[in-house]
């Protein structure tokens, strides 16, 4: 258990890390989800800026990276807003919405896996 914690830590880390380079510091969740690592990051879509007024986020898409277990490099990297290609709402939809997508990816890469090969 303690070596996956630390897996988990490295992969955060080094999000964290791209994050502050790019200047961006939205939400950030990880998840365990079938021995993958799940890292969600919500990350705001800003507005036009109006002068010298600050311009407001008009929304979030979800940043997502897939890892195994046994690596911090992501296998899989997802980015991705509404259906209609409008950003979510709110970071927290973007993220749970993210999570959601990347079990999908999950159970569809297991299934591929495990299907008898047909030939």
């Amino acid at each position: 258990m303690r070596g996956r914690r630390s897996q988990q830590q490295r992969v955060q880390e080094a999000i964290f890390h791209e994050a502050a380079a790019l200047r961006k510091f939205d939400m950030h969740r990880s998840y365990r989800y079938k021995d993958f690592i799940i890292a969600v990051n919500a990350e705001s879509i800003e507005g036009i800026p109006n002068g010298k007024v600050l311009s407001l986020p008009v929304g979030y898409i979800a940043v997502v990276h897939i890892s195994s277990g046994a690596s911090s490099k992501p296998i899989r990297q997802l980015s991705f807003g509404q259906d209609n290609g409008r950003p979510f709402a709110s970071e927290a939809e973007a993220v749970m919405r993210g999570y959601g997508a990347a079990q999908c990816t999950i159970d569809g890469m297991i299934t591929v896996r495990t299907s008898p090969s047909t030939g």
